[in-house]
């Protein structure tokens, strides 16, 4: 997991919670011209995550959910202010049934409740995302679009990257 400013980053936390394995969550705060912002970086585990192949068992979505617990953890403790959460939360957005309803709800219960996924209805050539943006109520995406995962007909990842440009209102809750 990566997260880049041109600002140096402050408060930097790698780890998240114990309930999240390493490796798939970052934050730390960022100054820009509107202030303080603090950014998340997760990858929510996929479906099948230690379920074959690994010592450790899981059944299947018991790692998605479980870092789930683990995020709602975070955000208990962060402001939900000037807040992006981005990354892959390997789930698209109330589509389909592929995701147990559970599962699904327990994304909104820690997200949807909080912020607004500004990248739900996300789509490239008929696939939905399972990349997204989440902000806080202070945040607004002017624009959000996709960028091509393919180079021709080559795929260069089974992901295509969401691209976001953002306002911010000010302090005292105006525009």
């Amino acid at each position: 997991m990566l997260l880049w400013s041109r600002e140096p980053w402050e408060q930097v936390d790698e780890m998240g919670s114990d309930l999240m394995p390493p490796g798939r969550f970052v934050s730390g705060v960022t100054q820009t011209s509107e202030g303080a912002l603090t950014v998340m970086g997760v990858c929510i585990p996929w479906a099948d995550s230690r379920v074959r192949g690994t010592e450790v068992k899981r059944v299947r979505w018991e790692d998605h959910l479980q870092y789930l617990k683990g995020l709602s953890e975070v955000l208990d403790r962060t402001p939900v202010r000037r807040l992006i959460v981005v990354g892959d939360f390997n789930q698209r957005i109330q589509q389909g049934d592929a995701v147990p309803s559970d599962v699904r709800m327990a994304l909104q219960s820690v997200l949807a409740s909080r912020m607004t996924i500004a990248s739900a209805g996300m789509g490239f050539r008929g696939r939905r995302s399972i990349d997204h943006v989440a902000l806080s109520g202070d945040l607004t995406a002017e624009y959000i679009g996709v960028i091509s995962n393919l180079d021709g007909e080559r795929k260069l990842s089974d992901h295509f990257g969401v691209v976001t440009g953002l306002s911010a209102s000010s302090p005292s809750g105006g525009g």
